[in-house]
């Protein structure tokens, strides 16, 4: 069955798109309502479903939880689950990071962390610190906070007059744009002297964080140099400025290393996840935080900012555990490495040759191919050639569904966007590029 936005009681993001209706999923394939399977090169069409769907351990932790103790507010009590998972969440943190704030989500936890931000300098007397500094293009979220710190015009300039107004430094992207050519410790010189730069006209003492992706889909999947996130992290400790760390995508996991940050020896001040924290079988976002913030707080503070209904939930923790669990027992972070090593080899091998890929990029299970009208020129493909939009209706067709990337900003064009689970299987790996080579060969004569 497709369901019509005309015919549904439920209000779709794009109101006149017809959507298949998903009844079933198992591991990483899906089943829609005809019957009609999918393999899910996705993880759930959103980078969450990441120890794949349908997983009995997982909807046995869930139940009986739900049998012990559905819910309590953690504002007057704790439970045995929020204490586990963050007594988990600290051992597979770096040193140092000893604390965690839960919440719904993504977005909530983002803003959480810019909370957090505020009332450590409230603490430490230093109130003129509101200013948050991001880079463009990067997500962030959803919510009005989380937009504000989002650098992709095409999403919130919508909601522009709603927005805080935040600073956006250009990301560190070689490909196109004002770092475009740089490579290796140029590109990381020239990328984080622009975070420096900002932060000195915005005014050090004015601002509070500096909130970033490792690797940024908004980006292009632009994996930076070594020596870049340290870079940025001197910065930050130079000017009393907090490093905030956006994993929701790259945490739990999926680059390979638990945290991405890891890749580059870096301890961010805060570090929020989601996504993969749950695997997609509640809503469930973490805000990790370092000891000295919650120290500072603590002393002259003794209170943090009001939290959601929904933090530290039972259900939600329960299944935290059971996610984590997984994780760490079957070797998944090891394994998305390696299956990882395994895409971006066949992604070059297969589409390599064709002329209108520009890029392949990504680390670990976070792949991306741009695509170009000219590989020299790097020229974007039009607005109205549709590429992205038209690559994912084909792929649905054939039964694979991936993420695309509509050009969200003038440093990134159209990309296809690989999110498998972290146990997909070589096989079936190979099967969601072979498809991606025969659409891209009938798509590309339209565009």
């Amino acid at each position: 069955m497709t369901s019509h936005p005309r015919e549904s009681a439920v209000f779709y993001r794009v109101p006149d798109d017809e959507y298949p209706t998903m009844v079933r999923a198992s591991g990483f394939h899906l089943w829609d309502s005809s019957g009609k399977q999918y393999l899910d090169l996705s993880s759930g069409i959103s980078a969450t479903a990441g120890i794949g769907q349908g997983r009995p351990e997982i909807a046995e932790a869930m139940a009986n939880q739900a049998r012990t103790l559905s819910f309590v507010h953690n504002s007057r009590v704790t439970n045995d689950q929020q204490e586990l998972l963050a007594e988990r969440l600290t051992a597979l943190a770096p040193e140092g990071v000893g604390k965690v704030m839960f919440t719904s989500g993504g977005s909530e936890a983002n803003e959480l962390s810019i909370r957090i931000a505020r009332q450590y300098h409230l603490a430490r007397g230093e109130w003129e610190r509101t200013r948050i500094v991001t880079l463009s293009p990067s997500y962030h979220g959803a919510t009005v906070g989380a937009l504000s710190m989002t650098g992709r015009w095409d999403i919130n300039r919508a909601y522009d007059p709603h927005l805080m107004p935040t600073v956006k430094v250009p990301a560190p992207i070689s490909f196109r744009g004002p770092f475009a050519g740089l490579e290796g410790e140029a590109l990381a010189e020239r990328a984080a002297a622009a975070v420096d730069s900002a932060i000195e006209a915005t005014g050090p003492h004015t601002v509070s964080a500096v909130m970033v992706e490792p690797v940024s889909p908004s980006a292009g999947m632009a994996v930076p140099p070594a020596s870049y996130w340290p870079k940025v992290r001197e910065v930050c400790d130079r000017h009393g400025t907090l490093l905030i760390t956006d994993e929701i995508v790259t945490g739990a996991g999926r680059t390979g290393e638990f945290l991405g940050m890891d890749h580059y020896g870096v301890v961010a001040d805060l570090c929020n996840l989601a996504k993969g924290l749950s695997g997609g079988y509640v809503p469930l976002g973490a805000t990790l935080v370092r000891n000295e913030i919650v120290d500072e707080i603590a002393v002259n503070s003794r209170r943090m900012a009001e939290v959601h209904t929904f933090s530290g939930a039972p259900i939600s923790c329960a299944v935290g555990v059971a996610v984590l669990d997984a994780i760490v027992r079957e070797g998944l972070v090891e394994q998305a490495a390696k299956r990882g090593d395994f895409l971006r080899t066949l992604l070059e091998d297969e589409l390599g040759d064709l002329s209108f890929v520009g890029e392949i990029r990504g680390i670990g299970l976070m792949q991306m191919v741009e695509y170009v009208r000219s590989r020299d020129s790097r020229e974007k493909f039009p607005p109205e050639s549709d590429v992205a939009a038209s690559l994912s209706a084909a792929m649905y067709e054939r039964g694979v569904v991936l993420n695309t990337l509509g050009s969200p900003s003038a440093l990134v064009g159209d990309c296809t966007v690989f999110f498998p689970a972290l146990t997909i299987g070589e096989s079936d790996l190979e099967q969601g590029v072979s498809v991606l080579r025969q659409v891209l060969e009938e798509q590309h004569g339209r565009w």
